[in-house]
This record gives C-alpha cells, sequence and structure tokens, in this order.
C-alpha cells in the first residue's frame, strides 16, 4: 500500500511538472518583472498563465510636472534637450497641433432644430420604400428676411446628417451664396486691388518651430514612437503561479492516511504569483519600430525626426515628446497681415496673382439685361467685356411708328447707342384733293462715267514641278534571242520663284533645277545616266515694249561622282568639281509670249575643280597647274516654247558662249530640248535631248577601227568632240 501510495504522488509531481513553465522561448523578448518574494528552495513552478490584455498599460505613475520636467528630470535625460527657449523669436505651429475652426457658423435653434449627435448612420434601407408626398392642403408661405434665409442655409450646410459623405454641388453653390451674401464680389475685389502692398514691411529673424510625437510607454525607462498602427499589443503579460510541492517519500503511510485530503489541498494552495512584461522586439523591428530607453545618458538610441529637430521636453503626462528646431525665415512686421512669408518676392506675386484673377473674373461673368418697350416686350442682352458686335433694335411710339437704333457694348458696364442713319419718318393723312399741291420736276438724266477697276497686283509667285521616268526591261536566263535585264530612272525637279513689279518695271526670275538619273544591269551594277544641278537668276528692267535690261548669273554643277565608264574606280567630277560660273549684263527681246532672247556682250565665266587631288583638271579645260578657268566673253541664251494639239509640248534652251581673249570662233554651245506629251492629269511622255560643245573639253581621237591617233612624240591625239545624251520614258509628274 505504501509503494502505490508513492507511486501516485510521483506520477501527481511529474504531472504537475509537464503542465509547468517558466521564461519565454523568445530571444527577441525582454522581459520586466514585478518584485515579488519568492522562497526558489522549497517552491516549484507548476502553473504558468498568459495574459494579452486589451489595453497597454502606460506608466503607472508620473508624477511629474511642467516645471520638474525642464528643470530637474531632463538632466537625467542628457544634454539633447535644450532647456530655454530663445528670446525674440517666433514660434511657429505645425497644422498638425492647430485645432480647426469652425468657418460655418452655427444656424439659430430658433429657425432649424436640427440634432446631429442623435444622427445614426444606416447602410441597410427597408425593402420597401415610401415617398413623401407634400399635403395638398394650401399652408401660409414661407416669408424669410435675408437675415433669417442666410441663418437658415448655414444650418443646412452645417448639418452632417443632412448631405450625403461624397461632394455635391447642390451644397457647394448654396456656400458660395451664403458667402456672396456675406460680402459681395465687388467689395472683396476693390479691398484686394487698393491693397498697399507697399507697406508690408518683411524682415529676417530666427523662426523655433516645434512640433510633438506621440509616445507609447512600456515602463518607466522604455518607450516607442506611437506613430505606425499595430495589429497586435508588442508588451505581453505572462503570470507564473508559484505552488508548494510535497516530497510523498518522506511522509509514512499512517500519516498520509491520517490527513491525505489537508496534504492534497495544501499542495493545491496558490503561494505566490510572479507577473513578467516581455516587449516583441522581433515584431516591433518587423515593422521598423526602433524601442527607445532613458538612461542617465539621455534618450538611447537619439530620436531621428525631420531635418533640424531635436528633442526638447515631455509633455505633462509624457504621452507625447515635444521637438523643436530653430532655422531661418523672412517674417512679416506687427503692422502686415503676415506673419511668417515662404520669400521676399511674396507681395509682387501675391500682386499679380489678384490682378490675374480679377481680371480674368471681370471678362468671364456677364450681366443680363433687359430691354423693354412701351408694348411691354422685353429683349435679353448679356453685356461682356470686350464685344463689338452691335444689336438692332426697333423703337416704337404710340401711333407705331419705328425707329431703328444699334445698342453697343463697348465695355462690361457701358452700353452704347448708335441712331439708324438717314432717318425719315412720313406719315399718311387725309387731305382734300383741291388741297394738295402737285410739284412737277424734270430730272437730271446722264450717264455716270465708269471708274475701272484698279488691279490688285501679285508681286511674288512660286511653283515646283517635279518628274519622275522609269524604265524597266527583263530577259530570263533561257531567253533565245538574248537580252539584258536594265532598270532606268531619272528624277527632274524644277523650281521657279518670280518678283513682278508692273509700276516700277522691274522683274527678278530665279529658277533651280535639279536632273539626275540611273541605269541597272546584271553585269554592270548601277551607273550614272545624267547628274545636273543649275542655277539661273535674272533681273531685268523694262527700257520699251518687248526690250528690256538685263543682269544674269548662271550656276552649273554635278551632285554625285561620274565615272568614265568602263573605269569605276576614278573619279572625274563630283559636287562642284568642276563646277562653271556665269555673269552677264545685256538686252533682252521677248518678240513672243514664250520666246526671249538674252543678250550679254559683257560676260564673264568662271570653271573650277577645287579638289585637284581626286579630279583631273585638264579634262574639263582647266591648265595642268591652274584650278580654275576664267574667261571675258558674249553670251547669247535663246528660250522657247511651242504648244502643239493643246498638250504638246516642245522647249528648247540654247546657251551660247564665245571668249573674247582665246579663239572667239570657237563657240561653246549648250542646247537642251525636250518634247513632252501629256496622256493624263499624272503622266506623260517625255523625250529629252541634251548637247554640249565646249573647244576647252578634250577627248582622245580614235581612227575608224576605234584605234588610237598618236601624236609624232608618242603620245595620243586629243579635241573637242560633240556631247550628246537622249533619254525617252514615261514621266510621272506633279506640279505644286
Amino acid at each position: 500500500m505504501r509503494l502505490i501510495t508513492s507511486i501516485s504522488f510521483l506520477i501527481i509531481g511529474l504531472a504537475c511538472h509537464c503542465i509547468a513553465f517558466g521564461q519565454s522561448d523568445n530571444e527577441n523578448a525582454t522581459a520586466i518583472t514585478d518584485t515579488a518574494k519568492v522562497d526558489t528552495t522549497s517552491a516549484q513552478i507548476i502553473i504558468v498563465e498568459e495574459q494579452t490584455p486589451d489595453t497597454i498599460p502606460l506608466k503607472s505613475t508620473i508624477d511629474i510636472t511642467e516645471e520638474e520636467a525642464v528643470a530637474s528630470d531632463m538632466n537625467s535625460v542628457g544634454e539633447e534637450f535644450p532647456i530655454a527657449q530663445p528670446k525674440d523669436s517666433v514660434v511657429e505651429s505645425r497644422l498638425d497641433t492647430i485645432p480647426l475652426q469652425e468657418v460655418i457658423e452655427q444656424a439659430d435653434a430658433d429657425i432649424i432644430e436640427i440634432e446631429t449627435d442623435t444622427i445614426s448612420t444606416v447602410t441597410e434601407f427597408p425593402a420597401e420604400v415610401v415617398a413623401i408626398v407634400p399635403d395638398s392642403i394650401p399652408t401660409e408661405p414661407i416669408i424669410l428676411t435675408p437675415l433669417m434665409a442666410s441663418e437658415y442655409l448655414n444650418g443646412l450646410i452645417s448639418s452632417r446628417g443632412l448631405w450625403r459623405p461624397r461632394g455635391d454641388s447642390l451644397k457647394n453653390s448654396l456656400l458660395r451664396l451664403v458667402n456672396h451674401y456675406n460680402e459681395p464680389y465687388d467689395s472683396i475685389r476693390n479691398r484686394l486691388l487698393n491693397f498697399k502692398w507697399d507697406s508690408v514691411m518683411l524682415m529676417h529673424a530666427d523662426v523655433v518651430e516645434k512640433d510633438t510625437l506621440p509616445l507609447r510607454w512600456f515602463d518607466k525607462s522604455l518607450f516607442i514612437v506611437d506613430t505606425i498602427p499595430l495589429e497586435k499589443n508588442p508588451l505581453v503579460t505572462k503570470n507564473t503561479v508559484v505552488m508548494r510541492v510535497i516530497d510523498s517519500l518522506s511522509f509514512s503511510m499512517l500519516e498520509l492516511q491520517q490527513d491525505i485530503k489537508e496534504r492534497i489541498e495544501s499542495l493545491l494552495e496558490v503561494k505566490d504569483i510572479i507577473t513578467e512584461n516581455i516587449i516583441d522586439k522581433k515584431y516591433l523591428a518587423s515593422k521598423n519600430i526602433q524601442l527607445y530607453e532613458i538612461t542617465h545618458k539621455g534618450i538611447t538610441p537619439s530620436i531621428r525626426y525631420k531635418e533640424g529637430f531635436s528633442p526638447y521636453r515631455f509633455n505633462n503626462d509624457s504621452t507625447e515628446l515635444v521637438m523643436i528646431r530653430t532655422r531661418k525665415a523672412i517674417v512679416g512686421s506687427d503692422e502686415s497681415p503676415f506673419r511668417i512669408v515662404p520669400n521676399g518676392r511674396i507681395t509682387d506675386s501675391l500682386k499679380t496673382a489678384i490682378e490675374t484673377l480679377t481680371a480674368y473674373t471681370y471678362n468671364r461673368d456677364s450681366i443680363l439685361i433687359n430691354i423693354n418697350n412701351k408694348q411691354g416686350k422685353k429683349t435679353p442682352m448679356w453685356l461682356t467685356a470686350g464685344k463689338e458686335d452691335l444689336y438692332r433694335y426697333w423703337i416704337k411710339n404710340s401711333k407705331n411708328d419705328s425707329i431703328t437704333i444699334w445698342i453697343g457694348n463697348p465695355s462690361k458696364r457701358d452700353i452704347m447707342l448708335t441712331l439708324e442713319e438717314d432717318v425719315s419718318v412720313e406719315r399718311f393723312e387725309r387731305r382734300m384733293v383741291d388741297d394738295t399741291p402737285f410739284t412737277t420736276a424734270s430730272p437730271d438724266r446722264k450717264l455716270l462715267k465708269l471708274k475701272p477697276l484698279r488691279e490688285i497686283p501679285v508681286l511674288w509667285s512660286y511653283g515646283i514641278i517635279g518628274a519622275y521616268s522609269l524604265n524597266e526591261s527583263f530577259f530570263s536566263n533561257y531567253w533565245a534571242q538574248g537580252g539584258e535585264s536594265s532598270l532606268t530612272s531619272v528624277l527632274d525637279i524644277n523650281a521657279q520663284m518670280e518678283y513682278s513689279n508692273k509700276e516700277s518695271k522691274l522683274t527678278w526670275a530665279t529658277t533651280g533645277r535639279l536632273r539626275y538619273g540611273t541605269t541597272w544591269t546584271d553585269d554592270k551594277g548601277f551607273r550614272t545616266t545624267t547628274d545636273i544641278i543649275e542655277v539661273n537668276s535674272q533681273y531685268n528692267r523694262v527700257l520699251r515694249d518687248k526690250i528690256d535690261l538685263s543682269s544674269i548669273f548662271y550656276m552649273k554643277s554635278q551632285v554625285a561622282k561620274g565615272y568614265n565608264y568602263p573605269n569605276d574606280t576614278v573619279a572625274v567630277s563630283k559636287f562642284l568639281n568642276p563646277g562653271a560660273i556665269t555673269i552677264g549684263l545685256g538686252m533682252e527681246f521677248k518678240p513672243y509670249k514664250k520666246t526671249s532672247i538674252n543678250f550679254s556682250p559683257l560676260s564673264y565665266r568662271n570653271t573650277f575643280v577645287l579638289d585637284t587631288t581626286i579630279i583631273d583638271q585638264t579634262a574639263h579645260g582647266i591648265d595642268k597647274d591652274k584650278h580654275a578657268k576664267q574667261e571675258l566673253g558674249g553670251q547669247l541664251l535663246v528660250k522657247n516654247t511651242l504648244v502643239f494639239f493643246k498638250d504638246m509640248e516642245i522647249k528648247n534652251t540654247v546657251r551660247l558662249f564665245s571668249s573674247y581673249l582665246e579663239k572667239p570662233q570657237n563657240i561653246d554651245v549648250d542646247w537642251e530640248m525636250s518634247i513632252e506629251k501629256q496622256i493624263s492629269i499624272y503622266f506623260k511622255i517625255k523625250l529629252n535631248l541634251h548637247l554640249i560643245y565646249n573647244d576647252n573639253i578634250l577627248f582622245p581621237i580614235v581612227d575608224g577601227m576605234g584605234e588610237p591617233v598618236l601624236l609624232p612624240d608618242g603620245s595620243q591625239k586629243k579635241g573637242p568632240r560633240t556631247q550628246f545624251n537622249q533619254m525617252l520614258g514615261l514621266t510621272l509628274q506633279l506640279k505644286i
């Protein structure tokens, strides 16, 4: 029996050890235990209760006045806290610490009785909604004075339960109406525009800014800045129940049988309770919340707030920490309406903003007036700013005679009345025939002299014509008769600008031309077939009918590099290499509308090659040791256009030049002729022929067998030859 009893007590002791626990397993927690006297030698922990209160306990007792916090306790916080506030400084309060003031006055209780505290928000509505129908019995009319109406509307606007949460235009309109009643817009406008901005005095001063941080205390020295919402309480309270354990082997069976009940009750009797407050640091770290401690050195670690702010003092109940900083600012004098301004030009900016907004509002708003006649008919009219249109209005007298006046609105508050010109009022009346005089007159009938219409001169005219020709042929590899695939294209752009003043008898015409063509074959690839860029400017003054005094400028060159095929490695020409400029002074004769003959007996031509390292200048008539060839001579330019069958034109341009100083009998010829046949609005068939003969450009001479003709010194003979270029194709033309 003794053995069974011992085993029973042993099982009870083991069970107590299994359900008991001591310290928390959280390594990141800080335990804060209350003072409790526990005999650890004769006591064993068997029950632990964990509690998480809904409310966070603050410091049990903080009996510190504001003076004591500044004089005494702040000495233990550290030297971070400035005690005294600098004199002669302006203290700026944060917006979040200033209580808001009621902007709208409450309505008179005698006019409207609405208790907002008794209104409850309901999110569910009954299934059936019954509309309120006004009583059909007539009631007394509602009469309100302007003051009563203003107070009534103020009461409706300030009622929280009357309006839906979202913004409503009706409420905003009522608010603007009440504000306009309190003070008219014209009074506000005049006061703002007449404000003496020069009287505002600004000065530099030190401004002390103050802000507060809410605190949450865990004990007398540990706290956090309570600005981040927490889902749970980081302070966990644990209560440990301490009970006495009896050694079952130290009692005999007889004693157990006699007082076993008392022994068991004494075993379960509570001896002491240990309370522990544990801070969950891991949870605070996950929320980026710093735990602060007040030590003899101050607050550890230092509180990091906005730039320049430092702790100053705690408030009376230590629930908030006051932070201050001192900065340089611009403040207004005591007589000015400003306290702290952002910059020294605020008065200029504010004045400009007020003038801009008032001017815009003044011009935007309109005034409606009604013009009434004697019969009571109303004609509405809007008065606006800067409207120049006139309205026609008929005025009638008692005899229904009408007269027209014009009503204008030169400015927003002005009306202009203008009487109709040449007004004559005649009225029929009854008279005896004998009393009616008859007047006879013979009218002066003659035709007035007609004045010819004055022609409006068009001084400038412009134009551009773009033409593109494309020819293509294709032969397969198995074409028995032979052939080679090819693709030929030519782009021809002509632009003109002309100034013509008939009164001063002056004409200035300038034309520009770009003509570039290529051909492609399977064996030879792309090759340049034609490359011309020309600028022609001519200034004329009329001397007599069909004869003008003329001055002319002409330039000719090419765009791309040119080769003497089949040799495509050595360039013989490129842009401005060569280039030719001709300036002439003479007479021009125009026998027909599209025919002109220009003769310039005094002409100067300059042929040049800029890059002689790549381009051989001797191939263009320039001496080997020079870059240019200058010539003085005469030039004849003939232009003619013939039209056949209304849609076919033949254009000829012949340019002849003879040098007075070098072989004047050898005349240089540049003749270009084009035949164009229009086949549709965009397409035409064009044949272009271009012939050039220049006595200065020499070519190698060969005989009838194709063999070179040699000189006695063994070199190949060279001489001038006629150059000829021809192109025929379908052309797409666009004219602007």
